[in-house]
């Protein structure tokens, strides 16, 4: 018997979610979740990738051992848009548990956020945890590291699309669309959940 039920509620994430992630409907999802089918080796490896999790644990059988590291970085604050106390990603400030969630992921990693142009989606003082593993679609939030004058920082914004000389990117407060220089950007990495504090 498959384990999407308790992986999605372990995440804490709908299978309605989880299934717009994996570009399926809902309802097929829910007839895997339920156990009246079991999914075939792509649909779990793509369900695997959302749960950071290993394909056969979606299918239900042993789980692989789960990385002996307990702990991840966690970066000073990620300010909520470009303004003047954006993280440096050159140093972790602290280390935090790692969430059952990113068991799976080795390179994952946490960062604060400061400033509310993303509110009410993060408001300030939250922790957000970060999987550089798992693809960025357009509407997913994403952490954004950008180089310049040798300082690694990083901004929280939704993906909205990139070519090779820019990346759009979308705040929330106030409404609007950011364009930043592409030879800027060193990484964009996928925002998997929050742990308010």
């Amino acid at each position: 018997m498959n384990q999407i039920n308790k992986l999605a509620r372990t995440m804490g994430v709908s299978l309605s979610e989880i299934a717009r992630r994996v570009d399926m409907q809902p309802h097929t999802l829910r007839r895997y979740a339920r156990n009246e089918s079991q999914p075939k080796h792509d649909l779990a490896l793509k369900l695997s990738t959302v749960f950071g999790c290993d394909p056969s644990e979606v299918m239900g059988f042993a789980a692989r051992e789960p990385i002996a590291l307990a702990k991840i970085p966690l970066y000073g604050s990620a300010e909520g848009g470009i303004g003047s106390d954006i993280t440096n990603m050159d140093r972790a400030i602290d280390h935090i548990d790692r969430p059952s969630f990113l068991l799976s992921a080795s390179s994952a990693y946490a960062v604060y956020v400061v400033g509310d142009s993303m509110a009410p989606r993060f408001r300030s003082g939250e922790i957000v945890y970060v999987d550089p593993a798992v693809p960025i679609r357009r509407g997913t939030d994403c952490v954004v590291q950008i180089a310049e004058d040798g300082v690694l920082t990083a901004i929280i914004k939704e993906y909205v699309s990139s070519t090779e000389t820019k990346l759009t990117l979308r705040q929330y407060n106030p409404d609007k669309e950011i364009i930043i220089d592409a030879n800027n950007v060193t990484n964009v990495h996928l925002v998997r959940g929050m742990y308010i504090t």
